[in-house]
């Protein structure tokens, strides 16, 4: 009987525990979307999110804050396009030996060239995308726990200032709902 008792009990924790999740990740899905002007971008954010202007001396820097917990920045002024180059790839065993498990990372590749284009040993990955008439530069995670959300306008206004949006809380959530906020991104065409 002690069996059956302890199976139901794990049976409606199971029930509570999804209909929990489904609460959860349904959160921000229902949350009314607020837009938020920088210079001449504006953008829509979820409600809860907060952003503060950060000190900053070349360039603006916004956090963007959710539950008390910061998520990621906003970038306006100078500031590059995503790469990665804080690796190299070799097909010298003896190279890849020496700096391996250093600062500057090594991978062994047969087939270096290839496997640079093909960003293979990237943490996340990159593509291109029209956002409302501009092109911007997308950045993914390759995998949940490492690497960045982001995309980078390369030129947003007479100027040649750049934008960039670099969240580094890697939820799936956030990645669903980040896409969507990229999708909401207008430049003003007037100053751009």
């Amino acid at each position: 009987m002690k069996s059956k008792n302890v199976n139901l009990k794990t049976g409606y924790v199971f029930i509570l525990l999804n209909c929990f999740l489904i609460m959860l990740s349904s959160c921000c899905k229902n949350e009314k979307f607020v837009t938020h002007r920088i210079s001449n971008i504006s953008l829509s954010l979820p409600q809860s999110f907060v952003v503060k202007k950060e000190l900053a001396e070349d360039s603006q820097v916004f956090s963007i804050n959710a539950r008390n917990k910061r998520v990621g920045y906003i970038y306006y002024g100078d500031y590059k396009p995503f790469e990665e180059d804080s690796f190299f790839i070799t097909d010298d065993k003896e190279l890849y030996e020496k700096y391996k498990n250093r600062e500057l990372k090594a991978y062994f590749s047969k087939n270096t060239e290839r496997d640079s284009k093909n960003g293979i040993f990237n943490v996340n990955y990159y593509y291109y995308d029209t956002i409302n008439k501009c092109r911007a530069q997308i950045m993914m995670p390759k995998k949940a726990n490492k690497g960045l959300i982001g995309i980078h306008f390369d030129s947003v206004d007479i100027y040649k200032n750049k934008m960039a949006i670099i969240v580094n809380d890697l939820s799936e959530e956030n990645k669903e709902l980040f896409l969507k906020i990229f999708k909401t991104i207008k430049i003003n065409s007037a100053q751009h």
